[in-house]
């Protein structure tokens, strides 16, 4: 099990490009210590690939519970979690501890300013590609409003409006 975890680690914290640029090395390195074939590991990525989430952690956790159960799921979801974990943590104490600097809060203001335009992008290709009705489209807007205004209630906003949509999804509300 600990060799498990830390082929699993490794290939976390020394694969760069994210999720799909560790599927080859986890099958590289997964036939090459006979865990599994390589259709084994095929028919585990067609499943992890019709799951929501993040590719590299479902893979893991699927090729976990084949080699050893429940107890090998949560040993290789902890390898592929735990370097991204403390990379992220080691880059927010670097940038908490230089916030004032001029380059840092430029860099800052730039990541916000992607990641609101990713955020308007997979919004746009959601409603675009998803049946929606006037009453989607307004808590869409209204929402998006509210967490702009007071950020400081985004969770509340966000879980609020996926219970508004489950139930207008279910018709609860309309007239029968």
């Amino acid at each position: 099990m600990l060799k498990l975890f830390f082929m699993f680690f490794k290939i976390s914290a020394l694969a760069l490009g994210g999720g799909y640029a560790m599927i080859p090395v986890m099958l590289k390195n997964l036939t090459s210590a006979n865990l599994l074939t390589e259709e084994e590991f095929k028919n585990i990525l067609s499943i992890a690939q019709a799951m929501p989430g993040p590719i590299a952690f479902k893979v893991s956790w699927l090729i976990g519970k084949k080699i050893n159960g429940i107890k090998g799921s949560i040993i290789t979801s902890l390898g592929i979690l735990i370097p991204p974990f403390f990379s992220i943590v080691l880059v927010a104490s670097i940038l908490k501890k230089y916030a004032n600097n001029n380059f840092v809060l430029a860099f800052t203001k730039g990541a916000y300013a992607s990641l609101i335009g990713m955020v308007a992008g997979i919004l746009y290709d959601f409603i675009k590609t998803t049946k929606t009705n006037i009453y989607d489209i307004f808590i869409i807007i209204l929402s998006t409003l509210i967490m702009f205004i007071y950020p400081k209630y985004t969770v509340i906003v966000f879980f609020s409006s996926i219970i508004l949509f489950y139930f207008l999804e279910k018709g609860y509300g309309k007239n029968a």
